[in-house]
C-alpha cells in the first residue's frame, strides 16, 4: 500500500497565482496552488537543505507524486488596479501604466494529500513540507498547521493530478502538473532552454458562488449533499 502524507496549511497573506497559459499582464489568479507549484516548492526546499545533487536524485519521486487538494472553506477574489512600471523595450525607458490584479483571500486551511511510491523520501518530504512558507507568487504566505501519514486522502479531497472525469457543479480551475517524462533540467529555472515540463488540464472544485460584484467574487465550499 502506498503511503500518503497529509498536510494542512493556514494562509497568513493573500494568495496570487496566475494560470500557466497567461501572462502577468492578464492579472488573473487561481483559487489555490496547483500540483506543479506544490512540487516545485518541495523541490526548492530540498535543494536548499540537502544540496543540488540530492534534489536531482529526488526529482523523479517528487515529479510522480499524486496530489489531492482540499482548498479553504471560503475564498474571495478581490480585483483592483495598480500602477506598475513596464520594463524597457530596446532603447526605450521604463513606462508607467496601470494593470488589473486579482488577490485571493482564503478563509480556512489548505489541505494537501500526497501519495508516495514508497517510504524512501517520506521523512525528507515531511521535513521539507514544514519548511515551505509560500505557494505561488512570492508573498502568498502559508503556515503549516499539521502533517501526518495516512492510508489515503481524507474525505472531501479532490484529485488534482488529472482532469475531473465526473460531472460536478463548482468552480472550474486551470491546473498544471509536471509532465510524466519531465527531467530536472526541464523544470530548472537556471536552464535557458527549459520549457517547464508542464501538462495542463481542468479540475472542478465543489465551490458555490455566494456573492459577486465588480470588484470581488466570493465562493464557498460545498459538502456532499448540499
Amino acid at each position: 500500500m502506498m503511503p500518503w502524507l497529509v498536510l494542512e496549511y493556514a494562509p497568513v497573506a493573500t494568495f496570487e497565482l496566475r494560470p500557466s497559459n497567461t501572462t502577468k499582464t492578464g492579472g488573473k489568479t487561481l483559487l489555490c496552488p496547483t500540483p506543479y507549484t506544490i512540487k516545485m516548492a518541495l523541490l526548492d526546499r530540498m535543494i536548499r537543505y540537502y544540496g543540488l545533487d540530492y534534489g536531482r536524485d529526488a526529482f523523479p519521486v517528487i515529479r510522480d507524486l499524486g496530489v489531492w487538494l482540499r482548498p479553504p472553506e471560503a475564498v474571495a477574489i478581490n480585483r483592483t488596479f495598480q500602477k506598475i512600471l513596464r520594463p524597457p523595450f530596446k532603447n526605450s525607458a521604463w513606462t508607467s501604466t496601470i494593470a488589473m490584479r486579482e488577490f485571493c483571500v482564503q478563509a480556512g486551511t489548505l489541505g494537501i494529500a500526497l501519495s508516495l511510491p514508497g517510504d524512501d523520501l517520506l521523512s525528507a518530504l515531511t521535513e521539507m513540507a514544514t519548511a515551505i512558507n509560500y505557494f505561488g507568487q512570492r508573498g502568498s504566505f502559508y503556515q503549516i498547521e499539521s502533517g501526518y501519514e495516512s492510508d489515503g486522502p481524507p474525505a472531501g479531497y479532490v484529485d488534482a493530478t488529472g482532469p475531473t472525469q465526473t460531472r460536478l457543479m463548482g468552480f472550474l480551475q486551470r491546473m498544471d502538473d509536471m509532465h510524466p517524462e519531465a527531467t530536472f533540467d526541464d523544470v530548472s529555472a537556471f536552464n535557458p532552454r527549459s520549457k517547464g515540463g508542464r501538462v495542463a488540464y481542468n479540475v472542478v472544485f465543489p465551490y458555490r458562488l455566494v456573492a459577486n460584484a465588480s470588484n470581488h467574487t466570493v465562493w464557498r465550499w460545498m459538502e456532499v449533499g448540499e
